[in-house]
């Protein structure tokens, strides 16, 4: 297990300290082989906390050698792996996690990512259902699920998905944002403006709610605060159109 290794402070300094602690460990003679093993899988984490992702792969590969069977230490190296665009090693990493443990449900939530990049959003559907079962509380899986709904165009279960995770982190913009999109797709504008606002309050600086705010507001009959939008959201990304067609909004 890599309990013992969790990182709260993510400065430089702090993870180059946590980093030296844990090569103490391993180059020392009084340590046994399991708490070497320990120390290596722990720094191998760190190391890709500190971005040091070919280090990273190096400490988990060693570690995964004594210890085939450890899937938590598969899907680090996954996820370490998926960083230097090895995303079919990544993968093999997440499926050999699961294999090992179907209720991983950190391989689950990364596996669920590949397959959305790649766009295979049933299947990324598929994976998060089971992680919410396994942990119903989990904000990420249910705002992720809310996304692959969302792009399967099932507007009304991305609204359930994005509700649930915002009732446990109401803090989020871009979740509320993404709510507020799917609400615009059906047609349901009022609900649609309060969610992009309150996105927009929390995250001004955010072109992407503010764009579909604009297409809100003229579906609205407003039309000069829509081109007030529009030409605010283009001013931050000039391809705002673009991006917001490719999600499948107009």
């Amino acid at each position: 297990m890599l309990a013992a290794c969790t990182v709260h402070a993510q400065d430089g300094s702090s993870l180059d300290a946590q980093i030296g602690a844990r090569t103490r460990v391993i180059e020392s003679p009084h340590s046994t082989r399991d708490q070497q093993l320990d120390a290596q899988a722990a720094r191998g984490v760190l190391f890709r906390k500190a971005g040091r992702f070919d280090l990273a792969i190096v400490d988990l590969t060693e570690v995964l050698r004594s210890r085939p069977q450890a899937d938590d230490v598969l899907v680090e190296r996954g996820m370490a792996l998926k960083a230097t665009q090895q995303p079919d090693a990544a993968m093999a990493d997440f499926d050999q996690a699961l294999d090992i443990n179907p209720d991983n449900t950190d391989a689950l939530r990364q596996r669920a990512a590949e397959y959305r990049a790649r766009g295979r959003f049933a299947a990324a559907v598929r994976d998060l259902d089971r992680a919410i079962g396994i942990d119903a509380r989990d904000p990420w899986a249910a705002s992720e699920r809310g996304l692959d709904h969302f792009s399967l165009h099932q507007y009304d279960d991305a609204i359930v998905d994005f509700s649930r995770a915002l009732e446990l982190t109401p803090g989020s913009a871009w979740t509320i944002a993404f709510r507020g999109a799917a609400l615009y797709q059906l047609g349901r504008y009022d609900e649609a403006l309060a969610d992009l606002n309150r996105g927009i309050e929390l995250d001004a600086f955010d072109p992407w709610p503010l764009y579909i705010r604009g297409l809100v507001k003229a579906k609205a009959g407003d039309q000069r605060g829509s081109d007030a939008d529009l030409r605010a959201a283009l001013a931050i990304w000039p391809d705002a159109a673009a991006g917001v067609a490719k999600d499948g909004i107009r």
